[in-house]
């Protein structure tokens, strides 16, 4: 005898006597357990795969996006950087510009704190990605 028959047969001991009643009352019994424990779980179960999925979906999503935008910056990076810092000097910069006069002044723009380099949040921000 599982649990839930013996639960059934624990709780319902006045409205059956005789065997053969009994039987149709457990068998019912154990229908309805089984139907009221099961079928929450089945639903919660949907609707956390959904949301998972969702959020899965969603980490995907912005790991491409960070990836996207490392690759810009290295496309970017990877030419003018001529001591392999990370980061670009003013010479750097413009060893990879044509108007040495307007480079200079987007390097400028592009360098908000001022430190004479252009880090890669910099970067990022100067090509909009």
């Amino acid at each position: 005898m599982n649990l839930a028959s013996q639960w059934v047969a624990a709780n319902t001991p006045s409205i059956a006597t005789n065997k053969n009643t009994m039987k149709p009352i457990t068998i019912l019994g154990l229908l309805a357990v089984s139907f009221c424990l099961i079928t929450p779980v089945e639903a919660k179960g949907g609707n956390n795969n959904k949301e998972a999925q969702k959020r899965k979906q969603e980490r995907e999503q912005k790991r491409q996006e960070r990836a996207a935008k490392r690759d810009a910056i290295d496309e970017f990076l990877k030419p003018r950087d001529l001591n392999k810092d990370g980061s670009l000097t003013l010479d750097e910069f413009l060893s990879g510009e044509t108007d040495k006069e307007e480079g200079a002044r987007k390097f400028e723009e592009a360098n908000k704190n001022g430190d004479r380099y252009l880090t890669k949040k910099e970067i990022e921000e100067m090509l909009g990605v």
